[in-house]
C-alpha cells in the first residue's frame, strides 16, 4: 500500500477509532492523572505517558515492518511486497466496514495482542503510583501494549509499509489521531467522543476508508501479471497487428 496512501489511513484508524479505546484507556487515564504524590504538574505527566505509549507504538510499527520486509524477501520482493499491499489495502476496507457498520471484524488481533500484554502487564506494579516522570513515561510504555484491536491493526498497516522507518511514522500518525481523545479524557473527552460517535460522522470517515482501502487495493492489482498483459494488449498492441 503506497505511503500517501497508508499514512492517511493510519491517522483515520486512529482518530475515529480511538472513541472505541475510551472505555478501556480511558480508566486508565484517569488513574495516571489521580497521583496526589506526584512531584510534577498534570500536563507534563500527560505528556511523558503518551510519549511512551508513542515510544511503544513506534517500537511495535519497526518490528512489524521489519518482519514484513523479510516476509517480502523470502517470498520474492515483488510478490512478497505485492501480498503485503493488498492485505493492508483489505484491512484498511475492513476498518472502515467497522465505523460504517459498527462491527468488530478484527478481533483476531485483539486476541494476538493480549499474549504481548501478558508478557508486560507484570511491569506495571513497578511503575505506578506514577509518582515521578520516569515512571510516568514506563507507565505510557506499558499502557501502549494493552490488547487493543485497533492498534494492532495499526500495527498490521505498519508490516506493509516496507521498512523499519515507514513503520514507525505509520504507527506515529495513528498516535497522532488517537492523541485528542486521549489526551482530553473526561468532560472534554466524552464531548469529542459524542461528536465523532455521530452516525454521519461514522458513515463519512468509514466511507473514506474504505474508498482509500479501493484505491489501494486497485494499485498492486495492477501490476499482477494478467492484469498488466491485458493492459499492454489493448488498442496500441490491436493496431501494431494491423
Amino acid at each position: 500500500m503506497n505511503p500517501e496512501l497508508l499514512l492517511p489511513a493510519a491517522f483515520l484508524a486512529g482518530f475515529f477509532g480511538s472513541t472505541h479505546c475510551l472505555g478501556m484507556c480511558g480508566a486508565i487515564v484517569v488513574l495516571f492523572e489521580e497521583q496526589p504524590h506526584a512531584s510534577f504538574p498534570g500536563p507534563l505527566r500527560r505528556l511523558l505517558y503518551n510519549s511512551g505509549r508513542l515510544c511503544f507504538y513506534m517500537l511495535l510499527g519497526a518490528i512489524a515492518a521489519g518482519g514484513g520486509s523479510l516476509l517480502a524477501k523470502s517470498a520474492g520482493v515483488d510478490t512478497g511486497l505485492l501480498l503485503l499491499r493488498v492485505l493492508a489495502a483489505l484491512l484498511v476496507i475492513a476498518l472502515g466496514l467497522n465505523l460504517l457498520f459498527d462491527w468488530r471484524s478484527l478481533q483476531f488481533l485483539e486476541r494476538g495482542g493480549a499474549r504481548l500484554w501478558r508478557l508486560l502487564s507484570p511491569f506495571a506494579r513497578y511503575v505506578l503510583p506514577v509518582s515521578t516522570p520516569a515512571r510516568a513515561l514506563a507507565a505510557g510504555f506499558i499502557w501502549g501494549a494493552l490488547p487493543c484491536g485497533l492498534v494492532y491493526s495499526a500495527v498490521a498497516l505498519a508490516a506493509a509499509s516496507g521498512n523499519a522507518a515507514s513503520g514507525m511514522l505509520v504507527m506515529l500518525l495513528f498516535w497522532l489521531g488517537t492523541l485528542p481523545a486521549l489526551w482530553v479524557a473526561g468532560a472534554s473527552a466524552a464531548k469529542l467522543s459524542a461528536w465523532r460517535n455521530r452516525r454521519v460522522i461514522q458513515r463519512i470517515a468509514g466511507s473514506l476508508l474504505v474508498a482509500i482501502g479501493i484505491v489501494a487495493l486497485a494499485m498492486p492489482l495492477q501490476h499482477l501479471p494478467g492484469v498488466s498483459h491485458s493492459r499492454h494488449s489493448g488498442p496500441a498492441a490491436h493496431n501494431a497487428n494491423k
